[in-house]
């Protein structure tokens, strides 16, 4: 279509527009230069007529609405497109790892997001992994390093948050593999780490899945990767002194034939079509790495105090220069046909050298640039100097915290300077003189020329109060909207600190009057996923009722989208919003959200409502969690048990999902029974009937459930206890499981009393168990009042060889922590005098002395336990709510350990319900706490 200049007749223009045949708009030839000319239309007259007409035409052309927010958590992955003009910036996961991450492409034109895709299964890179977000040549196709150990294929401009093609062929670690996207876009070189002498493969990356690596004969059909099997030349074996060739870093040619990579202090260049290495040479590791120029004619590195400039289709060195002690960053830039390289050596760097830039053009030296830039971390995407797009600029986050735009022709010269957001780790320079400032969570986007910010974000913040379309029973309506009707993204988005807001994709928007100004400054309609367009131009409202806004709707709130009188007919906002939204909206008719109530909540949570608790949370858990629930309703059985309530210990046994762990808890509840005295009660738990303890035995869990049937009978006085402890004394494997083997039949043995028996075998060889096992032993000796036997697990000296002979059972500090937090100094000095004073011992003491005083009758918490518990509530509150499973765990275990279990009961409650690890876990943690003073499993 044809754009004229607007500024002189805004009319006209319009005029223009209308007479515009828009069925033949294409947005990638059409919308830039019409949003240009908009651009400076506006600069002259402000919004007109002719912007809100062109915004109706942008709207039927599919138009959705983008807010910039939903990333659950920090960015750990960036990537500038080859033509400079979009961004994509990858989170990893926060608490829910199928949730995943979130990948977002910005464009920088406008400094908008103008596409999302959410629910990247495990999120996008990893902490301390740099290159996890890689474009191809044409910008139509990113891979991401993601889910852990997997490198996928996506369209960055399409909707389907599926890869295009994945693929997993490492040996399995836990940690993204190094790749490199080839230029086509179409496959992988991927590091694997196995296999063959170059540890590396080329992945199909088209379409489908690859799992395999084709071995030596041959694919059986499914797809598999290509690995470099060509073998190393002796020379390089040598060199390596027998190892493979690892290549983590690598990157591919333009023309696809090569790839050149680094690792371990050698770089190299490997033919893809054959595997073969065509040169390989010492280089630099670290921050003296190799960097390769733009036009992979060089590559730089430091070594052995130089700055050497290789030959990248060679290998050879062309260039040594003076070694830059310190140096962070190699720079490659390109002015013209001179190829030119900035080295940074940051402030507070290793070497004590004063920081500076330098800068080298074909290899001679130019000027320093008496600049401070931070040092940034080597194991990020972020880069202190970025090079403009002509090599005549550059763009310099500085150790101040500033960006500076420099002019670096025959005399460098400060064009401007721009401030940084705060916790900026990166600066990038694109396109059309725009300039990025990245950070894990912010992104600023200025222009070169005049220092005009155009955009500003912080992510992961959370405002106080109820998120808009949030009920009072925990239901989201949001998530229910992205869920259910395809949405990319949560619509609800943090406006600023103070300010929630909700932008559905088809326009619909709910934000407090007073903050509707701010919306432009966060929402744009985006076109094919690429082309972003101001809601300014459409007119946005000063009242809800405002006439002249054009594709925009927006209540003041979530009650006000559902029935506040907006406009002029009275008629209710869900009426206005339409279907489906007024079906999602319908509950908020006439709610009012539920104030805060004050926190924390009274302290009347007893030790029964935790026990409930405990046993209401593994109801909904599926079988894979059996043996962990198993486990704990058996602990928390024998619990009850020692506290004198059996009653309590039946709804729990009875709820042991497996049945040799139920026969085996009910044996021991009897024995704990019977050995206080009461043996009456213990037969309601175990009648000596053995054929249901044989029909549970199996070659794996005899050792287990023999010594607690042997308990109960010897506890009860039964003489059939011996021949079911040695039967559980001959089942204790001497490989697989000695120890926890071990562990079950002597506690068994001196919990019934058989207490010479029990004291022996822990004393037999086979090895230490784990503090796994043996911190629970610690505090069972403790607990049950044998600290005799506790004693003699503790190596001491011997008098008499005048050696050590050292047990090693409680060497750690985990020992440490319970002699402290059980009030026993007398037991930590007698261990200091094995183990010294490490561990913070004096500390330690201190706190088991303060415990041995403690009065039990004192009111907890304390004034100052109730401030930290409080303080630390006010932080998690101000937590991402996709990062708060973890702080509201150990702030429970915090609330619990200072003995305030309501507390400790309203955070638990919060947790994950379909995960042992959630609520299931922490609830046992509690109750073991608030019943022993100790977060271990009782015995």
């Amino acid at each position: 279509m044809a754009i004229t200049n607007p500024s002189a007749d805004p009319g006209a223009f319009l005029t223009t527009l209308r007479a515009t045949d828009w069925a033949a708009f294409e947005p990638a030839r059409d919308l830039p230069p019409l949003r240009a000319a908009l651009a400076r239309l506006e600069q002259t007259h402000g919004i007109t007529e002719a912007h809100r007409f062109a915004t109706e035409r942008v709207k039927e052309l599919g138009a959705v609405l983008r807010h910039p927010d939903g990333h659950p958590a920090q960015i750990y992955g960036h990537a500038l497109s080859p033509c400079g003009r979009y961004l994509a910036i990858g989170s990893w996961c926060g608490d829910d790892y199928d949730r995943g991450g979130v990948l977002q492409v910005w464009e920088l034109a406008g400094a908008r997001c103008v596409n999302v895709l959410g629910q990247i299964m495990g999120g996008v890179g990893w902490p301390g992994y740099t290159r996890t977000v890689q474009w191809s040549a044409d910008g139509e196709r990113l891979a991401l390093a993601y889910n852990t150990n997997g490198v996928g294929a996506w369209d960055p401009f399409g909707a389907d948050s599926e890869p295009c093609a994945e693929a997993y062929v490492t040996d399995g670690g836990s940690r993204p593999p190094g790749f490199a996207f080839a230029p086509d876009g179409m496959r992988a070189y991927i590091a694997t780490g196995t296999s063959y002498e170059v540890m590396g493969c080329v992945a199909p990356l088209d379409e489908g899945e690859v799992y395999e690596i084709e071995d030596e004969d041959g694919g059986d059909g499914e797809r598999v990767a290509s690995p470099l099997t060509a073998p190393l030349p002796e020379a390089v074996k040598a060199l390596l002194g027998g190892d493979d060739l690892f290549v983590r870093e690598a990157r591919w040619s333009r023309d696809g034939r090569r790839l050149y990579g680094h690792a371990r202090g050698w770089a190299c260049a490997v033919d893809v079509a054959d595997g073969r290495v065509l040169w390989f040479t010492q280089a630099g590791v670290g921050r003296d790495a190799p960097a390769w120029s733009r036009d992979e004619k060089y590559f730089a590195h430091q070594l052995h105090g130089q700055l050497l400039v290789g030959d990248a289709m060679t290998g050879w060195t062309v260039a040594t220069l003076p070694g830059h002690p310190g140096a962070s960053e190699l720079a490659w830039g390109a002015y013209g046909a001179v190829t030119r390289l900035a080295v940074v050596v940051p402030e507070g760097n290793d070497a004590n050298a004063r920081p500076q830039v330098t800068v080298y053009d074909q290899g001679r030296h130019r000027y320093d640039l008496d600049l401070a830039l931070p040092q940034l971390d080597p194991d990020a995407d972020g880069v202190a100097w970025a090079w403009s797009p002509d090599g005549l600029h550059a763009a310099a986050l500085t150790a101040r915290g500033q960006v500076e735009v420099w002019n670096l022709g025959d005399v460098p010269s400060l064009i401007g300077t721009v401030e940084a957001p705060a916790d900026a780790d990166g600066v990038l320079w694109g396109a059309d003189g725009v300039i990025v400032v990245v950070g894990p969570a912010v992104l600023r986007f200025f222009q070169a020329a005049t220092g005009r910010v155009t955009g500003d974000f912080v992510f992961l913040r959370t405002p106080p109060g109820p998120r808009p379309l949030e009920l009072d029973d925990g239901v989201d309506v949001g998530e229910e909207v992205r869920d259910e009707e395809g949405a990319s993204i949560d619509p609800t988005f943090a406006l600023d600190d103070e300010t929630w807001a909700v932008a559905f994709e088809t326009g619909q928007v709910i934000a407090p009057p007073g903050r509707v100004h701010a919306l432009d400054g966060a929402l744009a309609w985006t076109v094919e996923r690429r082309f972003g367009w101001p809601v300014r131009w459409g007119g946005l409202p000063a009242a809800p009722d405002a006439a002249g806004a054009v594709g925009l709707e927006i209540a003041p709130d979530a009650a006000g989208a559902v029935g506040l009188e907006i406009a002029p007919d009275a008629a209710t906002a869900a009426d206005r919003f339409g279907p489906p939204l007024n079906e999602y909206l319908a509950p908020f008719r006439d709610h009012t959200p539920t104030a805060d109530e004050p926190w924390p909540p009274p302290n009347t949570t007893t030790l029964d409502d935790l026990f409930q608790t405990a046993l209401d949370s593994v109801a909904p858990l599926h079988n894979g969690w059996d043996h962990h629930v198993s486990q704990s309703l058996r602990h928390a059985a024998r619990l009850r048990a020692r506290l004198g309530r059996p009653d309590g210990a039946r709804p729990l046994l009875d709820a042991i999902p497996s049945p040799d762990e139920q026969v085996r808890g009910r044996a021991e509840v009897a024995m704990i029974l019977a050995a206080a005295g009461r043996r009456q009660d213990a037969r309601t738990f175990f009648d000596g009937e053995e054929a249901q303890v044989e029909e549970v035995l199996d070659e794996y869990n005899v050792a287990f459930v023999a010594s607690s049937v042997a308990g109960a009978y010897a506890a009860m006085g039964d003489p059939r206890a011996e021949a079911w402890f040695e039967r559980a004394r001959a089942a204790i494997e001497p490989e697989t499981n000695p120890g926890e083997h071990r562990l079950a039949v002597a506690w068994a043995m001196i919990e019934c009393r058989w207490e010479q028996e029990g004291r022996a075998l822990l004393r037999e060889g086979g090895g230490v168990p784990s503090s796994f096992y043996t911190v629970p032993l610690l505090a069972y000796l403790i607990l049950t009042r044998r600290d005799h036997i506790a004693r003699e697990l503790i190596p001491l000296r011997d008098a008499a060889a005048e050696e050590w002979q050292p047990q090693g059972w409680f060497d750690g500090w985990e020992a440490v922590e319970v002699f402290a937090r059980l009030g026993r100094p007398d037991l930590l000095r007698e261990w200091a005098q094995v183990y010294g004073d490490g561990y913070a011992y004096e500390d330690h003491l201190a706190q088991a002395e303060a415990n041995a005083r403690r009065d039990p009758a004192r009111a907890r918490p304390n004034e100052g336990e109730l401030a930290a518990l409080t303080d630390a509530y006010a932080t998690l509150r101000k937590t991402p709510r996709t990062q708060r499973e973890h702080p509201t765990e150990l702030l429970a275990v915090q609330a619990a350990e200072c003995g305030h279990l309501g507390a400790a009961l309203s955070l638990i409650e919060r947790l994950p319900r379909d995960d042992f690890n959630g609520r299931a876990s922490n609830a046992f943690r509690a109750l073991w706490i608030a019943a022993t003073g100790l977060d271990v499993e009782p015995w």
